[in-house]
Formats: structure tokens, C-alpha cells, sequence
């Protein structure tokens, strides 16, 4: 048996006011409101690229220093260091420069034999900046000993046996200079820079090892025969060696080469032969390119007569007609005009008297005999037609 249950209004509306809020919330969660495009604009901050850094050497030991870079208006936090060998390859340095360096000096120490250039990136929390160029060359040799040699003034391609090196100064016959007891010793340079010691005219570069130096191994294609090239000799500064390049125009052959200090006087660029024999490269030097004087230098071209502002240039001044174009005399008729000779009237003069632009005394012309030349009268007219030249013999 089925009971009725009676509700009364009131619990029916409760009901029914519920299921309306509860319908109503759904509607308010699925609203949109429309507005206008809002644009939200940030400043931002790149990492700058780090700066080439300086390098001196001590024995093993080479500093290197840089400028500091910014992030916005703030320093970075570190600079992370690489070292690069003469290959390129990248090589882990040591001391204070193998970890991250908070300031902007560290010391590379237990620098192994070789040529090596620094750089550096600078750091800012997670980020990284572009990388520097690399540093001017340190070399050091097997002694222990360093130098460091600048970067060629010119920028040119590299040949073979371009690169850094480190010139002694000697003899290349003496077997104690030129080779070694070891087997197969690399090519090696020494200078002879004559007996006051300063290189200059006549003076030998010799390249040379153990083994005799093949010339197409120093210019791709070369028999050996004399050259024509360039020896560019670059002075000493604080904390870089006196250094010289050598090229054929287009290429590096040779260089930078560190030579001792006391070799370069100036800064020089010398004239100079690049021949092999005997296994050996020698660059005998010419001598050195002076510029020419005042005296010497070209004349300048002729500059046209300066003006006040907004006049024409005066052109120079001739002595007589420069073309065709030129404007006619007052006694040649005008261009494109047929001319008219008429008989002079009775009496030899126009009896009317001169007209206006007419001179007073007709013009002659004296031969170099001294008889009187035809003169010529010229009649302007005002209707703008051709004026009428007139001519007789006096």
C-alpha cells in the first residue's frame, strides 16, 4: 500500500530557491567579460659580450685581466676563463683561473710549453654572455721562460707555417743553434741582425730544423725560387715583445715572430726576399719603405675659385672660344641664322644716323700690312628678326 507524503509550500520553495542558486553559479562560472587589449610592457636586460682580455707572463705563470662587464645597470657575478692552444682547441686553465672568478684578474699558473690565447665569458646567475675575443699570443718555451707577442697590425690570411713563434738570435750553421741532438727537432727561427745588433738592409731570417723544410709546406705551390716580400717590425711596449710578420701581399707566411727587443728600434716596415735552399727558408731583409716627402707627392688638382654662398663657381679664364656652344661675338650672326651681305649705300653711311645699340664709329681692323680691314656695321632690329650685317671696304 502506497502512503502519500505531504510537503508543504514551504519546503517546496526551499527546494526549488536552491536548485535556482545552484543554477545560477554555474551561469556566473561560465561569464566572459569583454574589455579592451591591455599591453604589458617589461624593461629588459642582455648580458654584454666580454671584453679581450690582457695577458702577461711570468715564467708559467700568465695573469690575465679584463674590464668588467654589466647586466642593465649592474655588474655580472663571475666570468668563466678558457685557454686556447694554437690548434684552437680549448683547454682547461689552472690556478685561479679554473673556476668561476668573481673579479676580473686571476693567474693561470703551470702554463705547459706551447702558444696560448685567453678568453672570457661573463656570467649572471644562470646565464651566460658571448665569449671575447681571444688575447694576444703567450708563448712559452720549454725553459720555462714567456713572451708575449701582439697580433699582426694587419689582419691577412694565415698560411701553413703562420703562427707564433720565437726568433733567437745566432748563427744557423752553428749545428747548436740551427739543430739539436733530438731527432726530428721542428723548424725553428733565429736572426741575424748584423753587427750593431738593430735589424735592418741585409740582414737573415732563417727558418730551419733537423729535417730539411719542404717550401711548398710554407706556401702552397712554391718552388723555392726568390720571392718578393714584406717584413713588418713592430717595437716593443710594456708587456708585449717586439714582434715581426712577414707576407707576400695576400698571405701571412710568417709570424708574428717574437724577437728580442733591442733587435726593433721603430716601428718599421722593410722591403724583403723569401728563398729556400739547403732544406732552409731564409728572408733576407731589403730596405725599409719611407714614405715619400711634400716634395715629392703629386700636385694637388685645380680647385675652382671660391664663392660667396648661393653665387656660382667662376670657371677660369680663357683667351679665347672653348667650343661651338659658345655665344657669338657681336659680329658673327646669331646660331641657325643665315647671314646677309648688302652693298654699302651711297655716301658710305646710313643716312638715317646710328640707331640705338649702333657704336658712333664703325669698327675696323687693321691688317698686319696696315691696310684697313672691311668694317662692319651691325643694324639690331626690334621685331626680333635677324639683324642685318652689314660690311665695306674703307
Amino acid at each position: 500500500m502506497k502512503r502519500l507524503i505531504a510537503t508543504s509550500p514551504a519546503v517546496l520553495g526551499g527546494i526549488a530557491a536552491v536548485t535556482l542558486v545552484a543554477g545560477a553559479g554555474a551561469a556566473i562560472a561560465a561569464w566572459r567579460v569583454q574589455s579592451e587589449e591591455v599591453v604589458l610592457t617589461a624593461g629588459t636586460a642582455t648580458l654584454s659580450k666580454g671584453n679581450k682580455p690582457v695577458v702577461a707572463a711570468d715564467g708559467n705563470l700568465v695573469t690575465v685581466s679584463w674590464t668588467p662587464n654589466t647586466f642593465g645597470e649592474r655588474k655580472v657575478d663571475s666570468y668563466r676563463i678558457k685557454r686556447y692552444d694554437l690548434s684552437g682547441a680549448a683547454q682547461r686553465p689552472h690556478g685561479d683561473c679554473e673556476e668561476n672568478v668573481a673579479k676580473e684578474t686571476c693567474t693561470d699558473s703551470k702554463v705547459p710549453a706551447g702558444s696560448w690565447r685567453y678568453t672570457v665569458v661573463p656570467v649572471k646567475a644562470g646565464w651566460t654572455g658571448p665569449e671575447s675575443e681571444k688575447s694576444d699570443a703567450v708563448l712559452v718555451a720549454a725553459d720555462g721562460k714567456a713572451v708575449v707577442i701582439p697580433d699582426p697590425l694587419v689582419v691577412k690570411s694565415a698560411g701553413p707555417a703562420a703562427g707564433p713563434a720565437v726568433v733567437r738570435l745566432g748563427d744557423p750553421a752553428d749545428p747548436t743553434v740551427a739543430t739539436t741532438e733530438l731527432a726530428n727537432q721542428p723548424p725553428m727561427w733565429t736572426l741575424q741582425p748584423g753587427a750593431d745588433g738593430v735589424l735592418g738592409k741585409d740582414d737573415t731570417l732563417t727558418y730551419a730544423g733537423s729535417a730539411p723544410v719542404d717550401p711548398d709546406s710554407i706556401i702552397k705551390g712554391w718552388d723555392g725560387k726568390e720571392k718578393a716580400v714584406t717584413v713588418v717590425a713592430k717595437a716593443s711596449r710594456p708587456g708585449h715583445s717586439a714582434a715581426l710578420t712577414v707576407d707576400d701581399g695576400t698571405t701571412r707566411v710568417f709570424g708574428p715572430l717574437a724577437v728580442p727587443d733591442q733587435t726593433v728600434a721603430a716601428d718599421t716596415t722593410f722591403t724583403a726576399t723569401l728563398a729556400a735552399g739547403q732544406g732552409r727558408i731564409v728572408v733576407t731583409v731589403g730596405a725599409p719603405q719611407v714614405a715619400p716627402g711634400p716634395d715629392e707627392a703629386a700636385p694637388a688638382p685645380a680647385q675652382p675659385t671660391e664663392t660667396s654662398p648661393g653665387q656660382p663657381a667662376q670657371e677660369p679664364e680663357t683667351t679665347g672660344p672653348s667650343g661651338p656652344g659658345d655665344t657669338p661675338s657681336p659680329t658673327e650672326p646669331s646660331s641657325g641664322t643665315e647671314e646677309t651681305v648688302t652693298d654699302p649705300p651711297t655716301g658710305g653711311t646710313d643716312p638715317g644716323g646710328p640707331t640705338e645699340g649702333q657704336p658712333e664709329t664703325p669698327l675696323t681692323d687693321t691688317g698686319a700690312a696696315g691696310t684697313p680691314a672691311a668694317t662692319a656695321q651691325v643694324t639690331p632690329t626690334a621685331t626680333g628678326d635677324p639683324a642685318v650685317v652689314l660690311l665695306a671696304a674703307v
